[in-house]
């Protein structure tokens, strides 16, 4: 028989955010509150006690009004100031205004009842003496992990103390712990650099360009999945984008069996998972994964369900890349599809008690897909899938776990050393940490706009009407998938290094940092057991960013 346990209150040990934050050892979250610059009003006379029925008598002195919280029957204060409801000492005048209601900064008499800052969140707070009780109802109470979810679990290198997230504006990386000096991570990193340095990095790329990095082949394809939506919008660089990607995934044979399951990383609204049904035409048979590490407006997912009887497998994982374990992810058990939608409960008998292993469970063909997976989130799912290969084979009746990986690659900028998969291609090549950074820096050149035509294109402002006009699909310096990078003050700085070194030639230098360290991508994938290449999946007039890394399971490997 099944005890009756509390599933809302776990037993009270030293991993229950509960009981550390009874104990005081939990650490109260950091709360990034942003400045307020308001203007210093006058002081006036306060208000009239409010006329509304149960309206709570806190007066705000920095508002000028009273709190329009309501309070309960007989009280003349809500929840949230209701520490201040007894009678005023009689001795004092200056905690009550003349009609006897509380201001806001003045001295209150301390109740017998005292409310504290919540130990989850600190920006409301708790009675004292029922501090229990709101913590197991709290919502900022922290959830449980689940079971695909373990910490840096795709980290190449442990992160170093105070590394910057993934998504870091500056995009500059830090340095792993192997001993490297702290790196400067603003902007104007490559300035600190002297003439003979700079030149001396910029000769070893270029070297390590030519003996490294192949000729890259173009495989500019269609997909009738994008037909219609190409006949809807005017602005149709999207749209060609996603439909080379499902040409170039028809043609590598990645959209053949409908009982795939298809992940997207860095999916964000899963526009790409939307066309790609189409193409699949599954009849609710595939099975559709979304992660992405924050919610998204506007998503796609009730889409992905189709409309026919049976409804397609959909899921959207809210996690950090980092952190997923992809063997772990409920939806590419076989045994879970679309009309039995959780996994069945395994029954135990009383003699196997909780020490027993879990049985082994058949996982789906996994096809891995992102458009425009940025800088170390494409080195974090490579890492990812690598790692999920590992843990299948052996176990799995399949010749690989993983039957295709297609992601468009960009923002190279936001690399970090700690998270590139390929630290054995980085010593061939003899790139340190401190020139990773560099490395990663100059890779912006690539994108950067020139700022002769940005001048000359900012004189012409497009028709806010309509924003499919905003931006024709030939204008390379319009909007580049929101990955197209101002030339910035840094390339000035650098004048005094690269006299000679124009636009043209410092946009080459960042292709050059680009494909070096998507080159060691490629041999990564190749080291575990893939046929990788890359390829140009669109012109440059559509996108700046048109590289896309395709890699299916090699024939020695099946």
């Amino acid at each position: 028989m099944s005890d009756n346990k509390d599933t809302k209150r776990p037993h009270e040990n030293g991993t229950d955010p509960v009981a550390k934050a009874l104990a005081g050892t939990l650490e109260p979250p950091v709360l990034n509150h942003r400045p307020r610059n308001k203007r210093q009003k006058t002081k006036g006379p306060p208000p009239p006690v409010p006329s509304r029925p149960r309206q709570c008598h806190f007066l705000l002195l920095s508002k000028g009004k009273y709190c329009s919280l309501t309070t309960k029957l007989g009280n003349k204060f809500c929840g949230e100031h209701s520490m201040y409801e007894t009678t005023a000492d009689p001795t004092s005048t200056s905690n009550a205004n003349e009609n006897g209601a509380k201001t806001e900064g003045e001295g209150f008499q301390q109740t017998a009842r005292k409310r504290i800052p919540c130990p989850f969140d600190p920006s409301h707070t708790a009675w004292a003496d029922d501090l229990k009780a709101h913590l197991y109802k709290c919502n900022a109470r922290p959830k449980d992990e689940p079971a695909q979810y373990s910490k840096d679990i795709n980290l190449t290198l442990p992160a170093p103390k105070g590394s910057s997230d993934i998504g870091d504006s500056q995009g500059a990386a830090q340095p792993s712990n192997s001993g490297a000096k702290a790196i400067q991570t603003n902007s104007d990193i490559l300035s600190t650099l002297s003439s003979d340095q700079f030149v001396a990095l910029v000769k070893k790329i270029q070297d390590m360009y030519t003996k490294y990095v192949p000729e890259i082949q173009t495989v500019i394809l269609d997909h009738p999945a994008l037909d219609e939506r190409k006949k809807m919008i005017k602005n149709i660089k999207h749209a060609r984008q996603q439909a080379s990607l499902l040409g170039n995934m028809e043609r590598l044979h990645m959209l053949d069996d409908p009982t795939t399951c298809y992940v997207e990383f860095g999916a964000g609204r899963g526009e790409l998972s939307n066309y790609l049904k189409i193409a699949v035409d599954d009849h609710g048979t595939a099975t559709f994964v979304l992660v992405d590490r924050t919610p998204s407006r506007n998503k796609f997912d009730s889409i992905l369900l189709g409309q026919e009887e049976i409804k397609s497998l959909v899921k959207r994982h809210t996690m950090d890349i980092k952190d997923l374990v992809l063997a772990e992810v409920p939806e590419l058990r076989i045994d879970v599809t679309a009309t039995q939608r959780t996994p069945p409960v395994e029954e135990k008998s009383k003699d196997e008690g909780g020490s027993k292993e879990p049985q082994y469970v058949q996982k789906k063909p996994v096809v891995a897909i992102s458009k425009h997976l940025c800088g170390g989130a494409t080195d974090l799912t490579l890492k990812c899938l690598t790692n999920f290969q590992a843990t299948e084979r052996g176990r799995s009746s399949l010749p690989s776990p993983v039957k295709g990986i297609l992601i468009a690659l960009c923002c190279h900028q936001l690399c970090h050393h700690y998270m590139y998969p390929n630290q054995e291609f980085l010593e061939e090549i003899d790139i340190n940490p401190e020139e990773f950074v560099y490395l990663t820096r100059m890779s912006s050149w690539a994108v950067c706009v020139n700022q002769t035509k940005t001048e000359k294109t900012s004189n012409s402002k497009p028709d806010s009407s309509d924003e499919n006009n905003a931006n024709s699909p030939n204008d390379i310096t319009g909007d580049d998938d929101d990955h197209r990078i101002e030339a910035d003050s840094a390339l000035d700085k650098l004048s005094t290094h690269i006299p000679t070194m124009d636009f043209q030639a410092r946009a080459r230098l960042g292709q050059q940092c680009k494909r070096l360290l998507d080159i060691g991508r490629v041999r990564y994938l190749q080291q575990n057991g893939f046929d990788a290449k890359l390829v140009y999946y669109v012109d440059q007039e559509t996108s700046l960013e048109n590289l896309a890394l395709m890699a299916v399971p090699s024939s020695s490997s099946n």
